[in-house]
């Protein structure tokens, strides 16, 4: 049997010449693959011809005998046989053909054998042997799968075989007549060969372009499948209504559908806010894509994650769909919020840091600038605290420190911000609070402070603070003078013997409150 054939590769131009008489490919090789491929089919319709031969050459068998008692009778009836045997043992040798070549072989043989057997048949000159010597070469032409070249031989050999036979023992002049008649038809059934021989072949060669071409679209196909299904980045694809056509096995993995089919599932549930969704058709409708717009959503377990989206609307057959890369950052957003802490926070206490309390000083003073509400600042110092850290360690130092920033957070309210500015110096900012209001809260936090205790360490460490209190002028904010007011009313309140609140303002006009919290007006 034939080998099989690999994938089909397309024809160049040089290969698929065709020859200008035989209708056959110029190339052998692609003759050969040709062969090959219509194997089969030729092999098939040599062997129905075969049985065509000998049930048709049976039936001529019966009319044979008219010439029963006739001299003739003794030549047709062995030569009618013959015809029908060569049939049967061509048919039988058919079954066990290998290839192409071999089938060609049994055919021309057979053409040769039938034509001289035919000749002998037609010596009777009847009208019938008139016929058959006229058909047989067209029958050579029309149904025998062979190669055109010996396809012409056999057709031109049988004629003259046959215009032989029937002209024997006659000699009555139509000799000329019926060979220029067989040349006439052999010249014209050649062409026709000619003609099914090339529309066969341009034929094959379509096909083999299209199953070709058929081929690669399955295959790029495919590879596009395999892309979209391995992309380490999670692709969803949707319609305008919001619907999942498709999604690849990160997005998968990612939104959570571990099983079943998700086709049709709604991303409504995805948006932790539902006017995002609008916000990218909103975008999509203007610029026909979305570029790294960072949201919220909600994936299938309840988990929230921060993404940034990309999104290209494609429009379909079906209608507008909508392709979307989705990044999970996540990660990078919470290293993000860390590295601000990290940059607006003092990282021993937890509160704000000095830049981070500018920050908002300034943003405060702006707000009370621009609606005339009263903003008071605090500067407080925690008394002796070098000797604490000398007395007692740098360990027990930095306790002393959170202690007193979780003393400081405990009398914030609202807006309210406490910050360490450095070292054992912190300030306080109380939006929306008068000076008097500012001299209850610290003095609060002077009392809060009084009573922390460390049983740790014994009765030995009690700790104070000394705290200046000024009110931010909101008529003309100026932060650098609030402080330095603030600074005055706390150097005031060391003066004074420490762990005590001061306001700033006239030397005549500050407010003291002394150890026992009863305040009484400055001397």
């Amino acid at each position: 049997m034939p080998r099989a054939l690999s994938a089909p590769e397309s024809i160049s131009v040089e290969k698929g010449a065709l020859g200008r008489f035989s209708g056959e490919f110029v190339d052998r090789e692609t003759e050969q693959e040709f062969l090959i491929d219509r194997y089969p089919e030729v092999l098939r319709h040599a062997r129905l011809l075969m049985t065509a031969a000998m049930v048709l050459n049976t039936l001529f068998l019966a009319s044979d005998w008219r010439f029963y008692g006739q001299p003739h009778f003794f030549v047709a009836l062995p030569a009618r046989l013959l015809v029908i045997l060569v049939a049967g043992i061509c048919h039988f040798l058919l079954g066990r053909a290998r290839d192409h070549a071999h089938v060609q072989r049994i055919l021309i043989g057979w053409m040769w054998v039938t034509a001289v057997l035919v000749a002998v048949l037609v010596t009777s000159h009847s009208d019938i042997a008139l016929f058959v010597m006229l058909m047989l070469p067209a029958l050579y032409f029309m149904v025998v799968p062979v190669a055109w070249r010996w396809l012409v031989l056999a057709a031109a050999g049988s004629s003259l075989l046959l215009l032989v036979g029937y002209e024997i023992g006659v000699f009555d002049g139509t000799m000329l007549g019926l060979a220029l008649a067989l040349l006439m038809m052999g010249s014209a059934l050649s062409l026709m060969a000619a003609r099914a021989n090339r529309l066969a072949r341009l034929q094959w060669c379509a096909s083999r372009a299209e199953r070709h071409a058929r081929e690669e679209l399955i295959e790029s196909r495919a590879t596009l499948e395999r892309i979209f299904a391995a992309s380490p980045i999670p692709v969803v694809i949707s319609n305008r209504n919001g619907r999942i056509l498709d999604l690849n096995d990160s997005a998968r993995e990612f939104i959570g559908f571990t099983a079943g089919p998700v086709e049709g599932t709604s991303l409504q549930e995805f948006y932790v806010d539902p006017t995002d969704r609008e916000r990218i058709f909103a975008l999509l409708d203007r610029d026909g894509r979305v570029r790294d717009l960072e949201l919220d959503v909600r994936l299938s377990d309840g988990a929230q994650r921060t993404v940034m989206i990309r999104a290209t609307q494609v429009d379909t057959r079906e209608g507008p769909i909508i392709i979307s890369g989705i990044i999970d950052i996540s990660n990078r957003k919470a290293i993000e919020r860390s590295l601000e802490r990290l940059a607006s926070t003092d990282t021993l206490t937890g509160l704000p840091n000095r830049l981070s309390f500018f920050t908002a000083a300034r943003t405060e003073m702006l707000r009370a600038h621009r609606t005339g509400a009263p903003l008071t600042l605090l500067m407080v110092d925690l008394d002796h605290f070098k000797l604490i850290n000398d007395g007692f360690g740098h360990q027990m130092g930095d306790r002393v420190l959170r202690s007193f920033a979780k003393a400081c957070t405990s009398v914030l309210k609202g807006s309210d911000l406490a910050a360490r500015l450095g070292g054992e110096e912190f300030a306080l900012l109380l939006p929306n609070a008068d000076i008097e209001h500012g001299l209850a809260i610290g003095e609060q936090l002077r009392l809060s402070v009084e009573q922390l205790r460390f049983p740790e360490i014994g009765e030995d460490l009690r700790l104070t603070v000394s705290i200046g209190a000024a009110a931010v002028n909101n008529v003309e904010p100026d932060l650098d003078a609030a402080l330095a007011q603030a600074d005055i009313a706390l150097y005031e309140a060391k003066r004074r013997g420490r762990n005590c609140v001061v306001s700033a303002g006239a030397h005549d006009d500050l407010l003291r409150f002394d150890r026992t919290g009863r305040g009484r007006a400055a001397s």
